[in-house]
């Protein structure tokens, strides 16, 4: 064999152990580009389900922000409806049932044995009536605070 033919040969191997690296290298480069494509989307897919997770966040806040802001209302307003309540009393314009006006022969009894404030009693009742009525009208604020809070959790 001629100097010739072996220096072809060399060549030739030379070639061909250079495509064959050049193959691996092609194909180590795909690999790290689908490698590449698959993590870029999965990130996307992550950054796309945390906005969309965001988003029912704010949405289920701001409907709590709704329902204390109604409850809040509502218990101021069952303060005033109680005061209304005790005042209207007091003054006249509004009048309990007879069952709740107490025993009148008692009273009576009680204006002879010379008390001070001989109303007291009628005032003690307008109060007691005042704060039975605000403690129910909170108590009903808050059930539908609770019930509505309920809702805007499940949708």
């Amino acid at each position: 064999m001629s100097i010739l033919s072996r220096a072809l040969i060399a060549v030739v191997l030379a070639l061909s152990l250079l495509a064959i690296w050049q193959r691996g290298s092609v194909a180590s480069a795909k690999r790290e580009r689908d490698n590449a494509v698959t993590a870029k989307k999965s990130a996307e897919i992550e950054r796309d389900n945390a906005k969309a997770i965001t988003a029912i966040e704010r949405q289920r806040v701001a409907r709590a922000e709704q329902v204390a802001t109604q409850f809040e209302q509502e218990r101021q307003d069952a303060e005033r409806k109680g005061s209304a309540v005790a005042a209207g009393l007091r003054n006249g314009n509004l009048q309990l049932q007879q069952r709740w006006q107490g025993c009148e022969a008692a009273r009576m009894s009680d204006l002879g044995a010379g008390i001070a404030q001989p109303d007291a009693g009628a005032n003690d009742r307008s109060d007691s009536a005042g704060r039975i009525v605000r403690a129910a009208a909170q108590c009903d604020a808050q059930v539908r605070g609770l019930q509505a809070q309920v809702r805007a959790d499940r949708e």
